[in-house]
């Protein structure tokens, strides 16, 4: 497996529809943009419509992500995707990754606004590069429940894709995150708990804490005077 990290930069994006974690996490500027689909909203106790798509997209620009990505659905995902693409220049439009879809892509004819969804195997991926869609979003921990060599099909996945970029999701846990960036993968789609915990140092939050009380110590006025006067 080639190695991408010095091609493509770190590119996180934060996996809910919760708007509560948005407005925590955008302070930090760690994220690229917003991804949801039709279940993340159900979560967040929000209907899938054009017009929930449009509130949570100005939420989102209002917190100053950079774009936000929302999926297809209903009976006629060409219409839908149009309607999508018509919120706003900053959305991008999740479609899933079959026949139907690779079509929809095809007539959207805005592959640097596209994300192929619910990915799991090399040639989805193969139809994604075809199409030189901006995302190609392979699902990690599902396959690893499906499969016993889900980490050679993602790292041949990482080799095939080339124009299109990895944004890996399904992920469980801040190891297997962890464990990807390590290999290479450098795009994820992070759920809650994985966003609001990847960055956290115990032994961090211990070296801060000797820092401010340091400051805050009346220091020796001896060793103060002998060492500012040398």
């Amino acid at each position: 497996m080639k190695n991408h990290r010095y091609t493509h930069p770190m590119n996180l994006f934060l996996d809910t529809a919760n708007t509560e974690c948005w407005t925590a996490l955008a302070k930090t500027g760690l994220f690229t943009g917003i991804t949801t689909n039709p279940l993340l909203l159900e979560r967040s106790g929000l209907n899938t419509s054009i017009e929930t798509y449009q509130v949570l997209y100005t939420k989102a620009l209002d917190l100053g992500y950079p774009s936000i990505q929302f999926q297809v659905f209903g009976s006629d995902w060409l219409q839908c995707a149009q309607a999508i693409q018509a919120i706003g220049p900053e959305v991008v439009i999740k479609i899933p990754a079959n026949e139907t879809g690779f079509s929809v892509a095809t007539q959207l004819d805005l592959p640097q606004r596209i994300t192929l969804t619910a990915v799991y195997s090399e040639g989805q991926v193969m139809a994604a590069e075809a199409l030189e869609v901006a995302y190609t979003a392979p699902y990690y921990a599902r396959l690893k429940d499906a499969v016993d060599n889900a980490d050679e099909l993602f790292d041949r996945m990482q080799d095939i894709a080339v124009e299109t970029e990895l944004l890996v999701a399904s992920l469980r846990s801040v190891d297997q995150l962890f464990d990807l960036a390590a290999r290479g993968f450098a795009t994820f789609a992070l759920p809650q708990p994985i966003a609001t915990e990847f960055f956290k140092s115990s032994l961090a939050d211990e070296a801060i804490s000797a820092f401010e009380e340091a400051a805050q110590r009346e220091p020796n006025k001896v060793a103060t005077s002998s060492r500012v006067g040398g």
